[in-house]
């Protein structure tokens, strides 16, 4: 669907997402006499329910201030419908502008309609992202894989305050993995960590070692970790920690392997 006037083309286009999202191409200058046609291209967008609108405003050399009053109104009919309106592809001297005026304290902007997309499968759609690693059973190995979840969580959005919290989880249970597990050749610890908009889930396993089931299941005893918690057991005081740290924690020990899955709720925004 295009529609052309005097220097302004505008054009919807469904992401290949589907109908939940419409990128709406402009290209030309966004004048005062632009706004009946932005009204009329609105309109069509609204009565076919797309609750998500990518504006591309890739090829926009201009835009006055009664278009982006006239996005401004749009985008609060989408945000009562549970979607959203959002702006792509702005250059350096339009964005600027919009930024004094304190358009970006209302809309969000992005890069190219790509992040934008991915922006509303992550928000909206809580797409999660997954990252699995296989380590050799060794307490060296567990630092770059509580550095790497901690990264993973701030380049997600997560705050400083629960990265660090999930960098300790992974940590702790880690070790233990490492510490209650079969070493040597062969006998790898996987980490499994997924992240979405709301929560942290880490799953750790590994081959359980005959010899060190009992005391395992002795220190996952809330009694036992109590005990711990201000005593010279390393791994009780661990798992005590872990408890506290996370959202929720299940473990399942079996005689030839061993699982923690631990949760961690987004607390900061």
């Amino acid at each position: 669907m295009e529609q052309m006037e005097d220097n302004l083309t505008i054009e919807i286009s469904a992401d290949e997402s589907g109908s939940e999202v419409t990128v709406l191409r402009i290209t030309g200058a966004l004048d005062f006499s632009s706004i009946a046609m932005l009204s009329n291209f609105f309109g069509k967008i609204a009565a076919e329910n797309s609750g998500y609108v990518i504006v591309d405003m890739t090829d926009v050399i201009s835009m006055c201030s009664a278009a982006l009053g006239e996005f401004m109104g749009y985008r609060q009919k989408f945000v009562e419908k549970g979607g959203d309106l959002v702006f792509a592809g702005l250059n350096r001297d339009i964005r600027s502008k919009l930024t004094l005026m304190g358009a970006n304290k209302i809309f969000s902007f992005f890069t190219d309609v790509r992040a934008a997309v991915k922006a509303f499968r992550w928000n909206y759609k809580k797409q999660s992202r997954s990252v699995i690693v296989a380590i050799p059973s060794s307490l060296k190995l567990v630092p770059p894989v509580r550095q790497l979840a901690s990264r993973l969580a701030k380049q997600n959005g997560y705050g400083r305050r629960d990265a660090f919290r999930i960098e300790t989880i992974v940590d702790e249970v880690c070790n233990n993995a490492v510490e209650h597990g079969i070493n040597g050749r062969g006998f790898d610890v996987t980490i499994n960590m997924t992240i979405d908009k709301d929560k942290f889930a880490i799953n750790v396993s590994n081959q359980s070692d005959p010899e060190k089931i009992a005391v395992l299941k002795e220190l996952l005893k809330p009694t036992a970790q109590s005990n711990h918690v201000g005593g010279d057991h390393k791994r009780g005081r661990g798992l005590a920690l872990i408890r506290m740290l996370s959202s929720d924690m299940k473990v399942d020990i079996t005689e030839t392997d061993t699982s923690v899955r631990v949760i961690k709720i987004r607390e900061e925004g």
